[in-house]
């Protein structure tokens, strides 16, 4: 039997709606709600969908979307994968990792320098090279246990109109390129279909310039019974202090409509020490002797670089104290132009990047791609990843000018795809 991987057709959405139904089934995801999301989801439609086809059959799919996330201050080219799917009789036969290999060589042929999604099990993913990217601290706390600054406060007004929308999706875009990594450059059709929702309400902080400077997108969990409602921030993002203490301060007054909030914070927001109370509720976490349980650690991003030598080269670098050179042994079972060995030349905040073809270097990186798409990425430090086994160096004093060299906020990442 052959195996055949390519884009969808037309013809072919609702066999492959049928299909991904069989992987995902939900009463509330039928396969008339697979075919509108796959032709006309936030982030793409049939233009993403790749197939396999065996003997005239479609028995895999996937979406392989067309993004860019913001890295380093840059807007790369990043496939998003989506919507992995085998059918029902063909699974536990490697077919979903042959298939996401092919759909790699898709993805360098049309210019994408990297990979992103969310995974229904991190450990298959790491297999085919993806590194987590991705970290998230969630509270569950009343809303009196924020703090509130009255004066910041009554700068905060509720999203109404287009001119609203257009200053929230200016704050997105400012912070996403100058003071996040991580974030998807978004388009028209990502914002319309992700926020205009009748559970999702925004507010907007306007500064003394009369500028936005914040927002927060937050869902009302009416859907639950009254004694269980809670309020959840689907988005938080300020460019200025004031817009991070009028926001925290709106929260603080919800306490009549809402026994809880849900707040998932950013690991160097430092969210808990802004509480009165940090701690979980009773018996919701157990306790370590006198240490008490404070929030729940997500994770779920995954992250994975596809064209080392452009994705190199493309990334802005923080500090390079000095000029160095190094040449980059890379594991790649996947893509074997990954492997190198590089010689990678890092000067005024750039990479040169080109075959080793020998000569003198500072010090050699051997590594697999995993752990380099995390250093890439911010998610961890080069110190770390050596720590850990996950790499070699030979020369340990270059480490830290590299770690310096990749700093970057640890990534942050709000659209699932």
């Amino acid at each position: 039997m052959t195996e055949t991987y390519r884009p969808a057709r037309p013809d072919e959405i609702g066999v492959v709606a049928r299909l991904v139904a069989h992987s995902f089934p939900s009463p509330d995801r039928g396969h008339e709600w697979w075919e509108d999301f796959l032709v006309n989801g936030p982030h793409g439609g049939l233009e993403s969908l790749w197939v396999t086809e065996e003997n005239g059959r479609l028995i895999g799919a996937c979406q392989l979307l067309w993004l860019r996330q913001w890295i380093s201050g840059v807007p790369m080219r990043v496939t998003g994968v989506g919507a992995v799917s085998i059918a029902p009789t063909h699974r536990k036969r490697g077919l979903a990792t042959r298939m996401l290999t092919a759909g790699f060589e898709h993805a360098r042929e049309r210019g994408d320098v990297a990979s992103a999604l969310f995974p229904f099990r991190a450990a298959f993913y790491e297999s085919l090279g993806y590194g987590l990217a991705g970290e998230a601290h969630q509270y569950q706390v009343p809303p009196n246990l924020l703090p509130d600054d009255k004066a910041e406060r009554m700068r905060v007004r509720l999203v109404d109109g287009e001119r609203d929308e257009a200053a929230m999706r200016a704050v997105y875009s400012e912070a996403a390129q100058r003071l996040q990594t991580g974030q998807l450059d978004r388009t028209e059709r990502t914002w319309t279909k992700s926020w205009r929702r009748d559970d999702l309400a925004a507010v907007l902080y306007w500064g003394e310039s009369g500028e936005a400077e914040g927002y927060a997108i937050v869902r009302y969990r009416a859907d639950l019974a009254v004694d269980r409602r809670f309020i959840e921030v689907e988005e938080r993002v300020w460019l200025t202090l004031g817009a991070q203490r009028g926001i925290y301060a709106w929260l603080s007054t919800l306490g009549d409509q809402w026994r809880e909030i849900v707040y998932r914070a950013h690991p160097e927001e430092h969210f808990g020490d802004r509480l009165n109370e940090p701690r979980l509720p009773l018996l919701s976490a157990p306790s370590w002797g006198l240490w008490f349980p404070s929030a729940t650690l997500l994770r779920g991003p995954m992250f994975r670089i596809l064209d080392v030598q452009e994705a190199l080269r493309q990334r802005n670098l923080v500090v390079v104290d000095q000029e160095l050179t190094l040449k980059l042994d890379v594991v790649d079972l996947q893509v074997p132009e990954n492997r190198g060995p590089w010689r990678v030349h890092m000067e005024d905040g750039r990479m040169e990047v080109e075959p080793y073809t020998g000569g003198p270097v500072d010090a050699e990186v051997h590594l697999p791609i995993d752990t380099l798409s995390r250093i890439f990425i911010g998610a961890v430090a080069l110190w770390q990843a050596v720590a850990g086994g996950e790499a070699t160096v030979d020369r340990p004093e270059v480490i830290s000018v590299v770690d310096r060299a990749f700093l970057v906020p640890k990534p942050w990442t709000f659209d699932r795809f």
